[in-house]
């Protein structure tokens, strides 16, 4: 009776909790969420924001409550730079009963960054480190009655300022530059470094409970992490996968004794030996309450499917569930078994990834395998999909660009290394997609400290970081830090000085804590110093090579803003280009403010938002060498213009480059190609291919192409001859047979001015195969033709003899075009201004899913160079709206062209009238 009452009250006081400001997510040893009725608040009462829910951050607060506005809109970003200096507080009452449970911990999966946490008016403890989570005891706290959970926030600006005072040696930078507006001393303190503003991106030094706080009740042990090291082995003669499970046993904050049983299943297989389903567990955990057990776990080779990166095969992934059972439960009758019982599942994908540094005639190879095929690595990098870190896990939005860049046919991101360890469904969605992640740790672009408190918090991040995120199929790489390696060796912030010095830090933290840490928790994987990096040779260099960018190993980071970014000669890549791109602005009707400011105040704004310490000058000098540069920065069409020009020259560089890396696969063995940088945090110049808020570039529309399986290259090389090279990424057949067509055009004239045809072309399966190198220029000169007059577009096609079926009229496989000279080169008889008419053929929207398709036809009366279609600033409610082609030749009467957006309720009708045309021929012929 006396139990039945007992548990009675915990209910009753679970409910009343739940009503109040939470809710029960877990079945087993209980969790409850802490999610709602917070406050906060200013020390002085000046600003109080009631009943917020979190993970929230104060910059999200104060603009849901309307305090300030939009921190992306106008000049916000410095507008609001007080909040970063102000110290803040989050509370909330918790009322608790810890009962029969041995332990009740409150666990913040992240605090961003310095908080002091109180519990009625005792100090639990304080947070320094945002990647962190922390557990604090409140057992004897949990005792019915409701108590304040208070957490006081200090300004992270104010704390990397004092704690850079009295440093016999600087950490630098000490600053960023002058045009990021934004703090100093970032790198002094674990938090995200582009918090504090970046090239691309604005300062915005948030504070905040940014992931889920929670009391978690048991008693016996806990389930924290899963950890894998999959690997194929051969057992008489028997091909098999072998898998050790790692897991991480939790016993409060202090060592305890386990006596208990683990439980092993993968859903859907088998294992080959019935005994590797269970594991008797008696030991202790350690002095934190830790505990790592290990079991192998054995599975035939054909019982599963392998796990492929996008193009390559499927991702088929499985369910590892793990129970842990305490031996008590069936010892003696418990009132609450279920406190004594923990369970976890995570998928797993069976795979092997292999990064083959094989010695070369001139140095080192960098490629990965993947099931022992070589993967040539398409894809570009990944920066938080917001600059406030809870908005970062917003998993519709994240879903949207990896999506999008799945269908770019991309394989591989890379998580750039001053950003976020992203969410579970971020990996999760990786794994779905086939998307291979280089994963930097978060260090980027600086010196750090060496000091015994930040080593120790940087080992608690890596070590709690790695173990969760391990065992997705989808991570490939680690490295420890982004540029650090050759920022130091080339000097970048004035260490030379004191090298010796800043090399030991260097080494301190990277070779001998995080590198460590990371091998300690995944045995699955190689480890990297840095990137760009030499690999193997800058470990026998003594950690920092003497060029870093040395394109005969590692990988590289190449930008180049004053050389012809259109002209392919100047390119020559490494053995895997982990970087490259250039910048572009967003569209025109992206900027919120564009049709209330006048011309001079978008101007400002626009200005204000370039980062680059090279402001425009690099966009403004690429346009002025191949096309026609609005020479009027006073007119009302001058941003208009010049934005679209800015996305067609982004477009040509990124293409030319890819293209290029592409090509030399075997040439120069360059098997990487990641361009800088897939998404945005604000409507702003950057290097992105994705506007914030999901709108395509041109760019991203022709990553379609650019990174298609099947591949068609063309190019004018470094002697001027006319290089076409045929790619094949996929893996079957062994042999294809292309047929390759070069039609040469006028650029004023649909009339074809010579077909030329290559046929039975023998194209290897995951490889390149140069398919001409042609004299092009001298074949024009002997018939009177000038180049500047003329395009080449190039198809490739199924030879008749390979295809499944014979067509009518054959769709080309792939097709490419190359520019025999700068466009504004064009002489003035090619120089026409074309009819355009749009058309809107059907238009479909389905309520299930509010996306709106339509079908457009567009009309030209001559060859149009580069249509740029684009919705007028009305269609505002129109949200992440794609066009199938833009930024297109057409040198055809007729082109089809879809049109995507999610319309919200399906209120909106696209009509004709709804599209903006631009081309370049309207610049031309000025």
């Amino acid at each position: 009776m006396l139990d039945a009452l007992k548990f009675f009250l915990f209910v009753i006081l679970l409910l009343v909790t739940i009503m109040l400001n939470q809710h029960v997510t877990s079945k087993r040893s209980a969790e409850l969420d802490l999610e709602l009725l917070w406050q906060i608040q200013d020390p002085k009462d000046e600003y109080v924001v009631h009943n917020h829910t979190v993970p929230s951050g104060v910059y999200t607060a104060l603009e849901q409550s309307l305090v300030i506005g939009s921190l992306l809109e106008e000049y916000n970003d410095v507008n609001t730079s007080w909040i970063g200096e102000t110290d803040w507080i989050y509370r909330t009452n918790l009322s608790c009963l810890a009962e029969d449970y041995r332990y009740v911990l409150l666990t913040f999966h992240g605090v961003d960054t310095f908080a002091s946490v109180y519990l009625g008016e005792q100090l639990l403890g304080s947070t320094e480190n945002m990647f962190v989570r922390y557990r604090y005891d409140v057992k004897q706290l949990c005792d019915g009655e409701s108590r304040e959970l208070r957490l006081q926030f200090r300004s992270p600006v104010v704390e990397a300022r004092e704690r850079a005072k009295d440093r016999a040696l600087p950490i630098v930078p000490t600053c960023p530059p002058d045009v990021y507006h934004g703090q100093c001393h970032v790198n002094l303190i674990r938090k995200m470094q582009a918090s504090f503003a970046w090239d691309w991106g604005l300062a915005a030094p948030s504070m905040g409970i940014w992931k889920p706080v929670r009391l978690e009740y048991y008693s016996s042990a806990l389930i924290r992490d899963l950890t894998v090291a999959i690997n194929e082995i051969e057992v008489n003669g028997i091909e098999l996968w072998s898998v050790v499970v790692g897991v991480y046993l939790e016993t409060g904050l202090a060592s305890a004794q386990l006596n208990g049983i683990l439980t092993f299943k993968i859903i859907g297989v088998p294992l080959m030996h019935e005994a590797e389903q269970t594991l008797t567990v008696m030991n202790a955990t350690n002095d934190d309450g830790e505990l790592l057990v290990e079991q192998g776990l054995t599975v035939a080779r054909d019982a599963v499917e392998r796990w492929w990166p996008n193009g390559f095969g499927k991702q088929a992934l499985y369910s590892l569930y793990v129970r842990w059972e305490d031996v008590a439960v069936n010892g003696v009758k418990l009132p609450n078994p279920d406190t004594m019982i923990s369970e976890k599942v995570i998928r797993i994908g069976f795979r092997t990834v292999q990064l083959s540094q094989e010695r070369t005639s001139d140095g080192l190879m960098f490629y990965f395998k993947v099931n022992d095929v070589p993967i040539f690595a398409k894809g570009s990098n990944w920066i938080p999909s917001s600059v406030l870190p809870e908005r970062s896990y917003d998993g519709n939005y994240v879903k949207f660009l990896l999506y999008a860049a799945r269908d770019a046919h991309m394989n591989m991101l890379r998580v750039w290394g001053g950003g976020l360890y992203e969410s579970d469904h971020f990996y999760r969605l990786a794994d779905e997609l086939g998307l291979l992640i280089w994963h930097d740790l978060m260090f980027a672009c600086s010196m750090y400290p060496s000091d015994p408190d930040f080593l120790r918090t940087v080992q608690d991040e890596v070590r709690q970081n790695v173990r969760r995120i391990q065992h997705h199929p989808s991570v490939a790489v680690w490295a420890t830090n982004n540029e650090n390696e050759v920022a130091l060796r080339q000097n970048w912030y004035k260490t030379d000085t004191n090298y010796s010095a800043y090399y030991t830090q260097y080494v301190e933290l990277y070779v001998r804590t995080v590198l460590p840490t990371v091998e300690a928790n995944d045995r699955w994987r190689t480890v990297l110093l840095s990137s760009p990096s030499n690999g193997d040779q800058s470990l026998k260099e003594r950690f920092i090579a003497t060029n870093p960018q040395d394109p005969r190993y590692g990988d590289v980071h190449y930008y180049n803003y004053f050389l012809d970014g259109w002209n392919a000669a100047q390119y020559r890549g490494g053995r895997f280009v982990s970087e490259y791109g250039f910048q572009s602005f967003p569209a025109f009707t992206s900027w919120p403010e564009a049709r209330s400011y006048s011309h001079a105040e978008l101007s400002q704004l626009i200005n204000h938002r370039q980062h680059s310490p090279l402001g425009n000058e690099p966009i403004l000098a690429m346009i002025e060498f191949n096309l026609p540069l609005p020479s009027d920065p006073s007119a009302d069409g001058y941003w208009p213009e010049l934005i679209y020009l800015s996305q067609l020259s982004q477009a040509m560089i990124v293409k030319t480059e890819t293209e290029v890396y592409r090509a030399r696969r075997v040439e120069h063995g360059t098997m990487g190609a990641l361009y800088w940088q897939l998404n945005d945090v604000w409507i702003a110049p950057s290097w992105s291919s994705i506007e914030y808020g999901g709108t395509f570039k041109l760019l991203h529309v022709w990553l379609r192409d650019i990174f298609a399986p099947e591949h068609l290259i063309a190019f004018v090389n470094e002697r001027r001859l006319l290089e076409v090279v045929a790619v094949r990424d996929t893996l079957e057949p062994a042999i294809q047979l292309w047929d390759v067509e070069i039609r040469i055009h006028r650029y004023g004239s649909f009339r074809l001015v010579e077909r030329i045809r290559k046929d039975k072309i023998a194209v290897s399966a995951n490889t390149v195969t140069l398919v001409s190198s042609w004299d092009v220029y001298g074949h024009l000169a002997k018939q009177g033709l000038h180049p500047a007059d003329h395009i080449l577009m190039l198809y490739a096609y199924r030879h008749p003899m390979d295809s499944q079926q014979q067509e009518p009229t054959p769709k080309p496989i792939a097709e490419n075009f190359a520019l025999l000279d700068k466009l504004k080169n064009i002489r003035k008889g090619q120089r026409v201004q074309p009819t355009i008419a749009v058309n809107v053929v059907s238009a479909v929207c389905s309520d299930r899913n509010n996306l709106t398709s339509v079908s457009l036809e567009v009309s030209v009366s001559a060859p149009a160079l580069f249509v740029y279609l684009q919705l007028t600033p009305e269609n505002s409610t129109l949200k992440q709206c794609q066009f199938s082609r833009n930024g297109f030749l057409q040198f055809q009467p007729v082109r089809t062209v879809q049109l995507t957006c999610v319309d919200p309720g399906c209120r909106n009708k696209i009509q004709a009238r709804d599209i903006t045309v631009r081309t370049v021929n309207e610049l031309l012929v000025r």
